[in-house]
This record gives structure tokens, C-alpha cells and sequence, in this order.
């Protein structure tokens, strides 16, 4: 289940990541936060997505509006506070991920993130 839990002592979050290649970029794209890192290798690209997924934490915690941002994206807040990740059915409807599902290679992992 994708989750982001904010705790007095930080935020825990697990998030999956498509990986797949285009016109010889490699994409890492993760469709519950609409993030998107890219390089001409494998390794580049996750790298790139790791450094995207950290701007996107800290611009949206230092503002004020990571709750904002993730509600806006489909995930819903639960009443024990935590943020739970929008369904498979709402992330389908997204062009993006539609797109890397119908490429005959990709490979999708998933990233357990504490700060």
C-alpha cells in the first residue's frame, strides 16, 4: 500500500517507480506523486528521480503544502492522520502512466523513503 506517514519525528513514505525507456532516455516516473526523473542510463535516471523526489519533500514541507499537493494528486487523509495513496483505478486514468503500461518494457520498484 503506498502510505506517507508524518510523525513528530519525520515523514515515512513508500512509493513505486516505473522505470522504462524513450527515444533512448531512461524514465523514472512515480504516478502517485506525478514525479519524473530522467538520464541517458538506468542508473542516471533513478538517481535523477531520487534528487526530484527530495526537491518535491523539502519545497513542499518547508511550504507548507505536501498535504495540499497529495490530496490534489488522490491521496485521501485517514482519520488516524495518515495519507494514504490514490487507488490503481484513479492512477490508470492518468495519460502518463497509461503510456508506460503499454510499452512492451518496464520495470517498476518501489522506494521506502524516511526524512
Amino acid at each position: 500500500m503506498r502510505k506517507i506517514e508524518l510523525t513528530s519525528t519525520g515523514i515515512n513514505m513508500n512509493i513505486s517507480v516505473f522505470l522504462f525507456k524513450e527515444d533512448n532516455i531512461f524514465h523514472a516516473y512515480c504516478p502517485e506523486l506525478d514525479l519524473l526523473g530522467c538520464d541517458d542510463t538506468e542508473d542516471g535516471a533513478r538517481q535523477s528521480f531520487d534528487f526530484v523526489l527530495k526537491e518535491y519533500i523539502d519545497y513542499t514541507v518547508s511550504h507548507g503544502t505536501l498535504e495540499k499537493d497529495l490530496i490534489a494528486h488522490g491521496w485521501r487523509k485517514m482519520k488516524n492522520g495518515h495519507v494514504s495513496g490514490p487507488t490503481p483505478a484513479t492512477l490508470l486514468r492518468r495519460t502518463i502512466l497509461k503510456e508506460v503500461m503499454n510499452k512492451s518494457e518496464f520495470s517498476k520498484y518501489s522506494i521506502p523513503v524516511t526524512l
